[in-house]
């Protein structure tokens, strides 16, 4: 199946790679994926590839710093460059995507998708977004001599690199998908003490900010056996959502990264069965 890639001018302008999964049968829709961090969006081909055999579209693109588009790996001043990059992204390919268009973001990216969703749904409203393990909270332990200096690095030193602590075994069950992490030359170990300040910042705007989630359709998919994110952060954040339209499903033995678990065509035919019903 025929893909289309083109970079597109980001925010400052950082070259963002895109590539357009067309469907394959009479279009039902499309999808705008964000990846999560540290991995880059052609870890999302098997999806894209699946849904657009069942008439949605996807488009898959590279956050700046990470995959195949421009920019200090694994760095960002602040979480509204991800966010004016996907305005840039999404205005670029509008016109070539079949509606509805639905967001959907996994780990960094349900974050971006959240923060996208609380501050331009004057400039886009998709018509839901679909959030895979969002990083709403890490469960993942950091090391307080970690804390210390990302805090006084972010001040002083914020494109300092530490050791991110991810770690294939940590993201599924599958042992040939943790080695394709493992070895993927796009995915990157490292985070860099101006990003990490970023995204706590953006997490306590996310929670201040909960209320004017009160428009539009969500669709949690939570992995409770998460050792990065919090599931159970995602669940207390699901209950307070106001949104009208809302639906969670729970993954109890899967790691990370559900889209990439030993089971993931049943996750596969969770989110097509959920876009089908919109």
């Amino acid at each position: 199946m025929e893909f289309y890639a083109h970079t597109v001018a980001g925010y400052q302008g950082e070259g963002l790679y895109t590539s357009w999964y067309p469907p394959s049968t009479t279009p039902k829709g499309s999808v705008v994926w964000i990846h999560g961090y540290a991995e880059h969006s052609g870890r999302y081909e098997a999806i894209a590839r699946f849904l657009a055999k069942a008439g949605w579209g996807s488009l898959c693109w590279d956050l700046r710093g990470h995959g195949k588009s421009t920019g200090r790996r694994g760095f960002a001043t602040d979480i509204n460059e991800y966010l004016y990059d996907l305005t840039a992204v999404w205005t670029y390919w509008r016109t070539q995507m079949p509606t509805p268009v639905v967001l959907a973001g996994h780990s960094l990216g349900g974050l971006v998708a959240l923060r996208y969703r609380q501050r331009y749904r004057e400039i886009w409203t998709p018509a839901a977004t679909i959030l895979s393990a969002p990083l709403i909270q890490l469960k993942m332990a950091v090391p307080s001599w970690k804390k210390l200096l990302g805090r006084v690095a972010a001040q002083f030193f914020p494109t300092l690199s530490l050791p991110s602590g991810l770690k294939p075994e940590a993201l599924t069950h599958d042992p040939a998908e943790a080695q394709a992490y493992a070895s993927d030359p796009l995915v990157f170990r490292i985070a860099t003490a101006g990003w990490f300040a970023a995204v706590q910042r953006a997490q306590t705007e996310l929670w201040r900010d909960l209320p004017l989630l009160n428009e539009g359709a969500y669709f949690f998919l939570v992995p409770e056996a998460d050792p990065v994110c919090d599931s159970e952060a995602t669940k207390r954040f699901f209950n307070h959502l106001p949104a009208p339209k809302k639906a969670l499903l729970t993954y109890p033995d899967s790691y990370h990264e559900p889209l990439h678990e030993t089971f993931r065509e049943k996750v596969f035919e969770d989110i097509l069965h959920y876009l089908n019903s919109l």
